[in-house]
């Protein structure tokens, strides 16, 4: 599947939500009026009605098929029949089949998938002004399951995903463009998938719980988005969201073609933060007091991991810019455990501090760009470039190794300048510092000497290189100054190298 497909399948996702919650209006042939008017967003091939009926503050919609295709896939939604009906105070209640199929069709891949989505006790309030509107909704669950799947290899299985207590809201503005901010949280999201192996005895088992979601966010379409013609609101397309599950667990077991295995997942909390606008791309997650738990035929013993924490946030510009924009990249695992199993393999004697390991890498900078990336009409010109843009500068927040007794820190901050491509071969010249300290280096080469994992030799020669680019800082530890002068000068501890 294509990317711009990928992108314009989350978009029309958006539109069917957004169609809804733009339906606030004090007569319910109005409602429909401002839904037919988002939903032109699939394209006049993209939309079938059956028949529309008005009587009296009702309006009732049959045979509503809704259908996004490109050269590989094509998405088919049979939503049935909907009505729109007053309440009497100024709002619409809009009821939908409690379910409806949606159909996935990849002939090139000769797949066919059938989908079931099922919404059990929903309601639907809707309310506001006619560009602005509100759109309240509770449902005792919300289900996707896959219903079949038709290839060369016959399917037999669940396939399930479910949210529960579900409760949200949207707020939809379409007078200058598609607006949409959208809050809602379930009690719980239950995943299950059941399927036999094709032709065989084998099965493939998940199921498992994430507790407490919650998730917000905003989507923007410039007015005129055409769903057919991604490159038409693709430079100015913005999504954000924030979501976040409480409690996690998953069990597995999995015997197929020849392999067996099973295990289990477990997290205390997980976050997701993403965005997306020609200012620029942010994604971070964050997932904190996990344990994985793996025992398999192909591996001889059990694989028990754990962490306090595992986070990662990578920000970039996107738009071209006269003033320079931030990127950065963030990479945090913390207290990492192994089960003294998997020490053994390497260590069986117990020479190595078995502590928890942690690994740290941040660094963050500025940085000016040529063209603007989401543009698809400068995607030749891009690729032709040279670089994309100009480095102003480069820092190196943190970075940290903790493991087996030593423990690596640095930090250091440099600026660049573009005008000078020579002094470095081509790339703007920098200057600044970096700051290195090295902790139990000299009591792990010697641990490593003892057993038999290192020459004495290597041995020897690394200690020599240390002490070309270090200096001793205390009890077993080494620090280095790493600099580079206006002049383009390298220098180590005020040693020039370069």
């Amino acid at each position: 599947m294509t990317s711009q497909f990928a992108l314009r399948s989350a978009v029309c996702a958006a539109a069917l939500l957004s169609a809804s919650a733009a339906l606030a209006d004090v007569t319910a042939a109005e409602v429909w009026d401002n839904w037919k008017a988002n939903l032109s967003l699939y394209g006049a091939d993209g939309v079938s009605i059956g028949s529309e009926d008005v009587s009296g503050g009702t309006v009732t919609v049959s045979d509503l098929i809704l259908t996004m295709t490109d050269e590989d896939v094509t998405i088919t939604t049979s939503v049935g029949t909907l009505v729109f009906e007053e309440q009497g105070d100024g709002t619409v209640a809009v009821t939908m089949p409690e379910s409806y199929p949606i159909e996935i069709v990849d002939p090139g891949e000769g797949v066919d998938v059938s989908l079931l989505l099922t919404q059990d006790n929903m309601n639907m309030i809707v309310s506001g002004e006619p560009d602005a509107m509100n759109y309240d909704f509770t449902a005792d669950s919300y289900e996707f399951r896959v219903a079949d799947i038709r290839s060369d290899e016959n399917f037999d299985g669940d396939i399930v995903m479910t949210a529960q207590g579900l409760s949200g809201s949207y707020q939809t503005d379409i007078s200058d463009g598609l607006n949409t901010s959208f809050a809602m949280a379930a009690s719980s999201l239950d995943v299950l998938v059941d399927v036999k192996e094709p032709g065989g005895d084998g099965y493939v088992v998940l199921s498992g719980q994430m507790a407490d979601l919650v998730t917000d966010g905003t989507i923007m379409l410039p007015e005129g988005a055409d769903l057919n013609d991604p490159d038409s609101f693709a430079g100015d397309f913005t999504f954000d969201t924030d979501t976040s599950f409480g409690q996690t667990g998953f069990v597995f077991d999995v015997d197929a073609d020849g392999d067996a295995a099973k295990g289990s997942f477990q997290a205390a909390s997980l976050g997701v933060n993403a965005s997306l606008s020609p200012d620029g791309i942010l994604y971070e997650t964050d997932l904190s007091s996990a344990a994985i738990d793996v025992t398999a035929a192909a591996m001889p013993i059990p694989v028990q991991i754990s962490m306090a924490g595992l986070s990662n946030r990578f920000e970039m510009p996107t738009s071209a810019s006269e003033e320079p924009a931030p990127f950065g990249y963030r990479l945090a695992l913390l207290d990492l455990v192994v089960n003294d199993e998997i020490w053994a393999m390497g260590d069986p004697a117990g020479a190595l501090p078995r502590d928890p390991a942690s690994i740290i890498l941040d660094v963050s900078g500025m940085a000016t760009l040529f063209f603007d990336l989401l543009d698809p009409e400068q995607e030749a010109a891009i690729a032709q470039a040279g670089v994309p843009g100009e480095l102003i500068s480069f820092a190196v927040n943190e970075i940290l190794v903790s493991a087996v007794g030593t423990e690596i820190t640095a930090n250091g901050d440099f600026t660049f300048d573009n005008t000078d491509l020579e002094t470095f071969d081509g790339l703007p010249r920098p200057m600044g510092e970096l700051n290195i300290s090295i902790a139990g280096a000299n009591a792990l080469i010697d641990t490593l000497v003892s057993m038999g994992l290192l020459p004495q030799e290597q041995a020897t020669m690394g200690r020599m290189m240390m002490g070309m680019f270090t200096q001793p800082a205390g009890d077993d530890v080494l620090s280095s100054k790493i600099e580079i002068n206006e002049q383009g000068h390298v220098l180590a501890n005020g040693q020039r190298i370069q």
